[in-house]
């Protein structure tokens, strides 16, 4: 993972403006991957994925809470607007797409199933 350091409020300005409001909060880089909100572009070791529209949305709601423990009930109720039933599998069917588009034939897994909580997209440790 990269880390900026700006030493103070002007450079910060000016990095902003150099380049660009998309650039400061809509790409993500987790690992190997990389996710531009503003484009809706997704690769993986510099390979570009491409993601179905609700596809993209699981994975853009993962990566902007990375390192947070969603539940199937938050998935469902922000990428389908509706309160998640016990019964559906709509949430785990989306993340079985995703890992087989972003982690097939990777070394190192990024989305991981918390038992009984939910998911969370990380590095592995």
């Amino acid at each position: 993972m990269r880390l900026l350091v700006v030493e103070d409020e002007k450079n910060l300005n000016e990095l902003l403006v150099r380049r660009g409001p998309a650039a400061a909060g809509d790409r993500f880089v987790l690992d190997d991957l990389m996710v531009d909100c503003a484009s809706r572009q997704v690769s993986r070791g510099g390979r570009e994925i491409p993601l179905a529209s609700k596809e993209f949305a699981v994975l853009e709601y993962l990566i902007r809470n990375q390192g947070v423990v969603l539940s199937r009930e938050k998935i469902a109720g922000h990428i389908w607007k509706y309160s998640y039933e016990g019964g559906s599998n709509v949430v785990d069917v989306y993340i079985r797409y995703l890992r087989k588009k972003i982690e097939e034939g990777q070394p190192r897994r990024l989305i991981h199933t918390v038992r009984g909580a939910g998911y969370v997209l990380r590095e592995e440790t």
